[in-house]
């Protein structure tokens, strides 16, 4: 039988080999060269991020107490999460829009900073077919740092603003403007298409409105008080004012692209339901070796089946009976 503590240190160790050999310095240089002989027809790389609990010291090296805990943050640190995809284009049969089919997906994740982040999420999309796939589309929200790290390692991309996302903040337009009920359902179905539709201009000019009508326009959000419908509703007009050249989802649609990021999403949930729990707190090495051997067992193009019954069976406390 193995211990639980011997698998544990065997996976955090297996997944800090695998992160220098898959992230490198060397392996990212040589990534535009693993490029598949068949290039996707379109390729779509997603972004998103996880809280995960690290052990925390002070500066001193020892274990903090609760005081010392408190101003660490309680040791809550973000992991990035992200998905490279080969998809077929999505299409219009008989006026229904089909979105586009996923063909092959695989996995980023670490506890690095975005920078770094942005650096492995390019080399895994070079590893893909990133400079020969006929389209690539980003998709995100527009939080952990990832509308810079667009711009910065995927210069000429385009990149969506998660639908979904934005309805949400709609929704919560809605929500301050009327009782729960048929009537706030309505009112947020309608709002929610003009954004589907592309009517930004009308979605917004009706939001000012509302918005006006609490508080005027401030110069900073935070003149207006927490959680006021004033504040929640000049924070979300601000926020589609800020990225709507991002939002043209009937174009997106036209040319067959993503436009939600569920799939990084599915995959920074799994990365939480693996890693949080109340008792759970990692070490960094240990956080980032678990985090990149979760990355590769979530991918789908076998890379897990070459990588890990070798190493396993490679230590001599994992041989098999």
């Amino acid at each position: 039988m193995t211990s639980f503590k011997t698998a544990q240190r065997v996976s955090e160790r297996v997944g800090n080999e695998l992160e220098r050999e898959r992230y490198g310095w060397e392996a990212q240089l040589e990534a535009p060269s693993s490029a598949p002989a068949n290039p996707p027809r379109l390729l779509a790389v997603l972004g998103d991020g996880c809280r995960v609990r690290q052990r925390v010291d002070t500066p001193d090296g020892t274990p903090p107490n609760q005081a010392e805990e408190a101003e660490f943050d309680n040791g809550w640190r973000e992991c990035k999460a992200g998905v490279v995809a080969s998809m077929l284009p999505g299409s219009f049969k008989k006026g229904e829009y089909r979105p586009p089919s996923t063909l092959v997906q695989s996995h980023v994740a670490t506890m690095e900073n975005i920078e770094e982040f942005g650096r492995r999420l390019k080399a895994e999309a070079e590893r893909r077919g990133l400079r020969e796939a006929r389209e690539v589309v980003l998709v995100s929200d527009a939080g952990h740092g990832l509308p810079e790290m667009w711009k910065r390692e995927f210069p000429g991309a385009e990149w969506v603003v998660d639908f979904y996302h934005v309805a949400s903040r709609v929704a919560e337009c809605a929500a301050e403007l009327v009782t729960p009920g048929p009537k706030l359902a309505a009112l947020r179905e309608r709002w929610k298409g003009w954004l589907y539709n592309g009517e930004i201009s009308r979605l917004l000019k009706r939001l000012r409105f509302h918005a006006r009508r609490h508080a005027d326009r401030p110069g900073e959000l935070s003149e207006l008080a927490e959680g006021s419908p004033g504040r929640i509703l000049w924070t979300h007009v601000r926020y589609i004012e800020k990225y709507r050249d991002h939002m043209a989802y009937p174009e997106y649609r036209a040319r067959g692209w993503p436009i939600g990021s569920g799939t990084v999403e599915a995959f920074a949930k799994r990365i939480g339901n693996r890693m949080k729990a109340a008792s759970k707190r990692w070490i960094r090495n240990g956080a980032e070796g678990i985090a990149t051997l979760i990355a590769e067992r979530a991918s789908g193009d076998g890379r897990w089946d070459q990588h890990w019954p070798d190493h396993v069976y490679g230590q001599p406390e994992m041989q098999p009976n």
